[in-house]
């Protein structure tokens, strides 16, 4: 039996919503805080700065693969459990890290170890969670555009913090101690998450025991498959240019310190965005997805001329407000239409195909700048993104969904 069925008595409801929000921000606070973490500590083991980036590479197609898995694992096991496990394994991964370093020293292949650990814990995490929201919204009252819009501002506050206390970590305590903090972050996670009163959810009248029932639902469905398809689209844009474009542009500046601001930037645009999605337009969400499509469509306009450190850093702050306010209906949209049954599969398959489009979208904008300038990649970013705008604005299946939502 799934652990999110156990009933929980009535007066300790009230608690499920906050409870959740915990869990997500001590999650999302770890998993920020080990980036910054990993590849400092890579550096202070090795020397190297080469590789750093070596560790995050090697990880990034296994963790793609761990959350198309962990997808199946979810509906079969349940949501809570496969949840604790993801944070569990987080935990342990990281802590791992301080026990090798302790026991034989770490060196770069137990980097690479434990790195693809951690990976392969994290986004099945992460997705084990999105899907909660629809037991959570049953067992609190509270509307999923109201948990969607309230945890896209816990990641944006997470995104903005996580990073910058542990750079202050860094300068009080050895790089082993601040480890120690972030496995802490995913253990209380997993703790939060085990004990969050949750009501038995009604039973899907229909079970799906045939392994591709998930694919053969979005290929019945044109506005899941938009969804996936903008998300796909967008990881190949944004990746980039977080990674590369922006970073190389504040590098040739000589100012490290402006490339954090605009990431800030960003972080607060989240946050921003996610207060007017859950305050202002979570019943229009048929006008809140077109805004968020406007929005970073300036954020692209603004960002591609590469220009001094104003212009990029607004297109952040732009860019968060976009990703505050389209977010939450992503996840919105996919637990009310996704059969229970299949919404792990559905949810992994999302996450996965992201995850997998991250290196082929920096593939692409190293290939494009070896012969051309910087402003060029950041204008072909905007110039792709227009036409997508206009679909993803226009397409009548999905403004069926978002229209009907309103109507409700």
């Amino acid at each position: 039996m799934d652990v999110t069925q156990n009933p929980s008595p009535t007066r300790t409801r009230g608690a499920t919503f906050p409870i959740y929000l915990a869990a997500s921000a001590a999650s999302l606070f770890g998993n920020a805080a080990i980036n910054i973490v990993l590849p400092w500590l890579v550096l202070e083991r090795t020397g190297n700065p080469s590789l750093a980036g070596t560790v995050a590479a090697v990880s990034a197609v296994p963790s793609a693969i761990a959350a198309l898995a962990g997808g199946h694992l979810i509906d079969r096991f349940g949501r809570r459990r496969m949840s604790v496990l993801a944070d569990i394994g987080s935990a342990a991964s990281v802590a791992a890290l301080a026990v090798v370093d302790r026991l034989t020293g770490l060196d770069l292949t137990w980097f690479i170890v434990l790195g693809i650990a951690g990976a392969l814990f994290d986004l099945p995490g992460m997705t084990a969670r999105e899907t909660l929201m629809a037991n959570v919204s049953h067992t609190s009252g509270r509307s999923v555009d109201a948990i969607a819009g309230a945890r896209q501002g816990v990641f944006g506050l997470s995104f903005l913090l996580g990073p910058a206390i542990a750079g202050l970590l860094l300068t009080w305590l050895p790089a082993i101690g601040v480890v120690w903090i972030t496995a802490a972050c995913s253990a209380s996670a997993a703790v939060l998450i085990a004990v969050m009163p949750l009501t038995p959810m009604p039973e899907d009248p229909s079970p799906e025991e045939n392994p591709l029932g998930a694919l053969a639902t979005v290929r019945r469905s044109r506005p899941l498959t938009l969804l996936i398809v903008l998300n796909v689209i967008s990881t190949l844009l944004v990746a980039p240019l977080l990674a590369v474009l922006l970073p190389a542009h504040f590098q040739a500046m000589g100012r490290p310190d402006r490339l954090g601001l605009s990431m800030s930037a960003f972080a607060i645009g989240t946050v921003l965005g996610g207060g007017v999605y859950a305050g202002l337009l979570k019943t229009r969400r048929l006008v809140a997805w077109v805004a968020g499509n406007l929005f970073f469509l300036l954020s692209f306009l603004l960002i591609a001329p590469m220009s001094g450190f104003w212009l990029p850093a607004l297109g952040m702050l732009v860019a968060g407000i976009g990703q505050g306010i389209q977010g939450p209906i992503v996840s919105v949209l996919l637990t009310e239409h996704v059969p229970e049954r299949l919404r792990g599969r559905i949810f992994g398959l999302l996450t996965s195909l992201g995850a997998l489009a991250s290196p082929v979208g920096l593939g692409l904008m190293a290939v494009l700048l070896a012969g051309h300038p910087l402003r060029v990649g950041g204008w072909t970013l905007a110039t792709a993104w227009a036409p997508v705008a206009v679909w993803a604005c226009l397409s009548p299946g999905l403004r069926g969904w978002l229209v009907r939502a309103d109507d409700q």
